[in-house]
């Protein structure tokens, strides 16, 4: 039977930070409880738990998971509460440090991708599992082979990578830079992981309900992280555009198939669609 702490809502008070996917609670010892939102799966959950136990073993992140809890139906993880601020941050503190998050990010990536991991998923296994979710129900029986056949064929691996990496996700406390949510880690090649990294500076949404003229100023920002990150990573692992862009269409799969976020949906259902008119002409 699995072991679960089990917590209750008048205990916890209110949530210092609400995510995307989960309500973040303070513990006592220093430590956090990451409440996932009733919609989120077990089985995502146990995913979450068993990967960042995994590159945490291999000392990719400097965040421990102490274990699973329960409040009410929703599931949650205790992690170690962290005494810093995202890397996304740090340039209001010091406006200089908006230069050096490409290279802190690029530095960050390719690092991780010099570990080897055999426990975590492979990535094309998660590609595979992605082409049966409703998201992707727009595809015939036809297209999704063909996209299976074509993602058997890219390259494989076995680096670990984040399948969610952005500045975000990089927590700053003292010297240390500290990479979090591994709910989506895999094992594979690194283009997969760098190609889906260009994915969210270019089409994933920012938050909801910015304000338009936050969103066009974030916008030239994040093509200018960008430009720096890629241009960063390439020069230490040599990788090419040519092989980043093999790595597209698994970008928008993954994407679409993991989050399926409203106000993206469409923009990735068409540029899948022209991938499929085109091949890879199109990406």
């Amino acid at each position: 039977m699995e072991s679960y702490i089990e917590l209750t809502k008048e205990s916890l008070g209110v949530p210092f930070a609400i995510g995307r996917s989960a309500d973040l609670y303070l513990l006592p010892n220093n430590q956090i409880l990451k409440l996932f939102f009733a919609q989120t799966k077990k089985a995502e959950v146990d995913t979450e738990y068993e990967n960042t136990l995994e590159v945490f073993r291999l000392h990719v992140t400097g965040m421990q998971c102490y274990g699973k809890a329960k409040v009410g139906e929703r599931y949650g993880l205790i992690f170690d509460r962290l005494q810093g601020i995202s890397l996304t941050k740090l340039p209001d503190k010091n406006p200089i440090e908006l230069f050096r998050i490409a290279d802190t990010l690029a530095n960050l990536h390719f690092r991780m991708h010099q570990t080897k991991s055999q426990k975590l998923k492979d990535i094309k296994l998660i590609l595979n599992e992605c082409l049966a979710a409703k998201s992707l129900q727009f595809l015939s029986p036809a297209q999704k082979e063909r996209i299976k056949s074509y993602i058997q064929n890219l390259p494989d691996g076995d680096s670990i990578l984040h399948l969610d990496f952005h500045p975000e996700n990089v927590i700053i406390q003292g010297k240390d830079r500290i990479i979090i949510d591994w709910m989506t880690a895999a094992k594979g090649n690194p283009c997969a992981d760098v190609s889906f990294t260009k994915l969210l500076f270019t089409d994933a949404e920012l938050w909801p309900g910015t304000p338009k003229l936050k969103i066009l100023f974030y916008t030239l920002v994040r093509k200018f992280i960008l430009h720096g990150y890629l241009k960063a990573y390439q020069l230490q692992s040599g990788i090419t555009d040519s092989s980043l862009k093999q790595w597209r269409l698994s970008s928008l799969i993954l994407r679409l198939g993991l989050w399926n976020i409203e106000s993206e949906r469409e923009n990735l259902k068409k540029q899948i669609e022209v991938w499929l008119e085109n091949g890879e002409q199109s990406t």
